[in-house]
């Protein structure tokens, strides 16, 4: 399960908004709002994750409702949808990036992110505030500046795709972004 799912699924077991979660849990409204869409995710350091975690138990105790487990448990289901989600992104990034050699300077330059933050995605110290969005910068700089569309399959492991069918840019970019972003 995802990060955004798991999230989403005790806000509805507690059948608590997003305002009263932020509330309980010290995260402001707008970084919870993120949270629950997947634009953004919390960091490593599992500090929000906490907060969250903590927020969760508190309500569900508030509310005599038992399922939930304690904060361990919840903090535990919480960071393993995390890196679970952001694991995928990170070594397909990585495989793609040293595959077509990408640099992290060249890559970061096209796509508007500092290189740091994308060194540290690629390495699974960090995921990606906004993955949907880095995943197609991320594609639409591979397809328009890389022309190795065998090396493309090959990472892809694209099934069916041959000389004879040429993707269009659009397709590809696509299937790129779509096989970076698969859990």
């Amino acid at each position: 399960m995802s990060f955004v799912s798991t999230l989403n699924e005790y806000c509805l077991l507690l059948c608590c908004s997003s305002k009263d979660l932020a509330e309980r849990s010290g995260i402001s409204p707008s970084t919870l709002s993120r949270y629950r869409s997947g634009r953004r995710t919390p960091s490593y350091d599992g500090e929000s994750v906490r907060k969250l975690a903590n927020g969760i138990v508190s309500i569900a105790s508030e509310r005599g409702i038992d399922q939930i487990g304690s904060e361990e448990e919840v903090m535990a289901e919480l960071m393993a949808d995390l890196n679970h989600s952001s694991t995928s992104f990170s070594r397909r990034l990585d495989a793609l990036m040293r595959t077509l050699q990408i640099s992290n300077v060249e890559m970061a330059r096209q796509v508007a992110v500092d290189p740091s933050y994308l060194s540290r995605i690629r390495n699974g110290r960090r995921s990606p505030a906004d993955p949907q969005g880095l995943a197609y910068r991320c594609a639409e700089y591979i397809v328009s500046h890389r022309q190795d569309r065998e090396l493309l399959r090959d990472t892809l492991q694209v099934v069916g795709d041959d000389e004879n069918h040429v993707r269009s840019e659009a397709e590809l970019e696509e299937l790129i972004a779509r096989w970076l972003l698969e859990r």
